[in-house]
């Protein structure tokens, strides 16, 4: 996780992944608090010819009502609309003005059969809507309550003109909207160009869309670190597990289950964790005085309360280092205790280190290392030496 914490602790990243989460919170707020609109639309969703004269053939006649649509030169056409509401507020029947209802209109043309409902949003609208006025060139809705994304579609059959195509027409108000438009679902969904479908919505859309895309790029920033850091890891620990199988391969070396601990500690910690094991290993004597005296420190009400200057507290810190690895090394058996004296496990001593010089044989402690900042760590001087 160190290239993670690198990128956290970037204060570049941090003061732009505030602002970001700033923004984004604004945003929300005021998304949350900005005023709800009704926008009620008539969606023409297909506008299909139903006859097509363009072929002169003498004998064929097309007959409507008595009449021949040929020799009249004119045409039936089928309109396929739909009635929604794209706003974030629910239409009531409040809304509505009573001498003004809506409906659709036609420029020419005029309708021959009574409007039909062919789909509905909602079972409400299947019972409720109904086509209260139909003349031969509008029709009149029932003043029904249409809640934000609600739709109801009719189709309706005209008979015009072949040389003129009639346009579709909205009257009546709504409380809250100027107009009701009217849309050609066809022709926006063919004359819209790649950059309209790119920036397509108002200012803060876009800005949403710039939050959530920075949002996303972050977190798959961050999966690709994850998972680098893992077949990292992945390699790191296949290396060292060739490493202890070189070394159990040397003629001066004898494996025992107990060295198992050693080069388990060598996986999860590598090859720096042996320097100061090694340290306390050099003298049993000096082992158990350090032992004693971290115990003792302890103890003390001092260290409990942590009442202690800078100096002490860098001591201390350093007094802890010791007194996990004396405590990790004998639950590894490294170390034997009876009571308060310690024992030094002699045959591990040897095998670790045998298992230091292979390491520095190989170059181990030329490797590089990571602190918690990302920053990297030079090998000690110690470490050289081994």
């Amino acid at each position: 996780m160190n290239k993670i914490k690198l990128l956290l602790d970037n204060y570049a990243s941090r003061t732009l992944l505030t602002i970001l989460f700033v923004v984004a919170a604004f945003i929300t707020i005021f998304a949350f608090l900005k005023d709800k609109e009704v926008d009620l639309c008539y969606e023409i969703i297909s506008n299909t010819n139903v006859l097509d004269f363009n072929a002169d053939i003498s004998k064929l006649e097309v007959i409507y009502d008595s009449t021949n649509l040929k020799q009249t030169q004119e045409n039936l056409r089928i309109y396929t609309v739909r009635i929604v509401n794209n706003g974030n507020k629910d239409i009531l029947k409040e809304y509505y003005d009573k001498n003004d209802p809506i409906g659709i209109k036609l420029s020419s043309g005029k309708i021959i059969e009574k409007p039909e409902l062919i789909q509905t949003s909602s079972d409400y609208l299947n019972r409720n809507v109904i086509v209260i006025d139909y003349q031969k060139d509008k029709i009149t809705f029932s003043q029904v309550i249409l809640e934000a994304g609600e739709f109801f579609t009719i189709k309706l059959l005209v008979l015009h003109k072949q040389d003129t195509i009639p346009n579709l027409l909205s009257f009546g108000k709504v409380a809250g909207q100027k107009e009701i438009n009217v849309f050609n679902i066809i022709d926006v969904k063919k004359d819209i160009t790649f950059w309209e479908r790119v920036y397509q919505g108002n200012f803060w859309i876009q800005i949403l869309r710039l939050v959530s895309y920075f949002l996303v790029s972050v977190i798959i920033i961050i999966l690709i670190i994850i998972i680098s850091e893992k077949i990292d890891s992945i390699k790191e620990k296949n290396r060292k597990t060739k490493m202890i199988k070189n070394f159990k391969n040397t003629e001066s070396y004898e494996y025992t289950r107990m060295d198992d601990a050693i080069f388990d500690r060598y996986i999860k910690f590598g090859s720096r964790s042996f320097r100061q094991i090694q340290s306390l290993l050099e003298n049993e004597e000096k082992l158990n005085e350090s032992y004693n005296k971290i115990k003792e420190k302890i103890k003390s009400k001092e260290f409990r309360r942590y009442r202690l200057i800078k100096d002490d507290r860098v001591r201390f810190h350093r007094e802890h280092d010791t007194w996990s690895i004396i405590t990790e090394m004998i639950n590894d058996g490294i170390i034997f205790k009876d009571q308060d004296k310690l024992s030094i496990n002699q045959a591990m001593r040897d095998t670790l280190n045998k298992f230091v010089a292979f390491l520095n044989e190989n170059d181990e402690f030329n490797i590089k290392y990571y602190n918690n900042k990302g920053e990297i760590i030079l090998p000690y001087k110690e470490d050289l030496k081994l």
